[in-house]
């Protein structure tokens, strides 16, 4: 296997789990096989969704309970509107949590730069998203 190329039917968390070992990141699985991978920035949980061929990179942040569900939602929308490169919400059962996330197609496979690229560039979006759009200090 060329290590610079990881091919469709490789993507797994076994082999990310070893890609991101070899760039120094800290890393483990979940209860569930999940990769979770320690950034300077949040820890970020790796899934592999094998039959949409993606990739996910998601965030999770605990918000301030007692503040205005309105207030979380305009938060929402700021930080939206600010980040294009991940998707910020509100899980509909749970308004005191903010997640972020971001979707890596694979079909045909990767090169393995770009899933080192993608978790940086997802890690920094999402903490300079918090930083520069929460304005009422909601993430706790």
């Amino acid at each position: 296997m060329n290590p610079d190329f990881i091919p469709e039917a490789d993507v797994n968390t076994d082999t990310l789990t070893a890609l991101y070992k070899r760039a120094f990141y800290k890393c483990d699985k979940d209860d569930d096989g999940d990769l979770r991978v320690n950034t300077e920035g949040p820890r970020v949980l790796i899934t592999v969704n094998e039959e949409n061929k993606l990739v996910r990179f998601l965030a999770i942040y605990r918000l301030k309970e007692n503040e205005p569900e309105d207030k979380k939602l305009h938060f929402m929308n700021r930080i939206n509107d600010k980040i294009i490169f991940a998707r910020f919400s509100l899980p509909e059962n749970d308004h005191d949590v903010l997640v972020a996330d971001y979707f890596l197609p694979y079909e045909d496979g990767l090169p393995a730069f770009q899933l080192i690229k993608a978790l940086r560039i997802f890690a920094n979006s999402v903490v300079a998203g918090i930083r520069a759009c929460d304005e009422d200090g909601l993430v706790g």
